[in-house]
């Protein structure tokens, strides 16, 4: 996707004390650039973003995994609707708020350290998942290593297997999220396209 340099747009927010680096860019520093351009737009929040777009849900077939589905707020099963993102930006944490047709959910994202080597940590109530983010051809992936309820690690025999990824497709922003237990299989997969909405006038940039 790079050549490994970066432009002065790319490195404008490391060097303005009025805009100090968000999360992604604090996570994974001079690799931020490497993201493609969607992705990179999509996690670049200085204050308050939203971005719409169409979806596809599918959900597992078990009765335990629905319920955990409930329990955690993911969407209904879906062929083709309408989803929209908000991220908002306080300091340093992002708080998303994702609607599938109507039906949202919400989370927390911050940042675990300072070594810049992707380890951020999402928040869905009680439950905070670690995660490490890799950059894999052009592809920003989400693998969960580690896992707490109200502060009680989960083991890894009950943690929860993410495959999700981030990825540019004719210059659109595209999601792929795909989750699953051990024993149970998958929850929920999710895949769709955002565009942003252009804060102005309520219009797709």
């Amino acid at each position: 996707m790079t050549d490994g340099t970066k432009t002065a747009v790319d490195m404008r927010p490391f060097d303005d004390a009025d805009n100090p680096p968000c999360l992604f860019q604090r996570a994974l520093g001079a690799h931020f650039g490497d993201l493609p351009r969607a992705v990179r737009d999509l996690h670049t929040v200085t204050d308050r973003s939203t971005w719409q777009g169409r979806a596809r849900v599918t959900r597992g077939r078990s009765a335990i995994g629905n319920l955990i589905c409930r329990l955690v707020g993911f969407p209904p099963e879906a062929d083709d609707i309408p989803v929209s993102v908000t991220i908002e930006r306080r300091g340093d944490t992002e708080f998303w708020c994702r609607d599938f047709g109507g039906k949202s959910f919400t989370s927390v994202l911050y940042l675990r350290d300072n070594t810049e080597r992707g380890h951020i940590t999402e928040r869905f109530g009680v439950m905070a998942f670690d995660i490490d983010l890799h950059l894999v051809d052009d592809r920003l992936e989400f693998p969960v290593t580690h896992g707490r309820i109200l502060g009680v690690p989960l083991p890894k025999a009950v943690l929860p297997v993410s495959e999700a990824g981030e990825f540019e497709t004719d210059d659109r922003f595209h999601f792929d999220v795909r989750v699953s237990l051990p024993g149970i299989g998958d929850l929920v997969r999710y895949q769709g396209r955002l565009s942003q909405v252009d804060s102005a006038d309520g219009t797709r940039a």
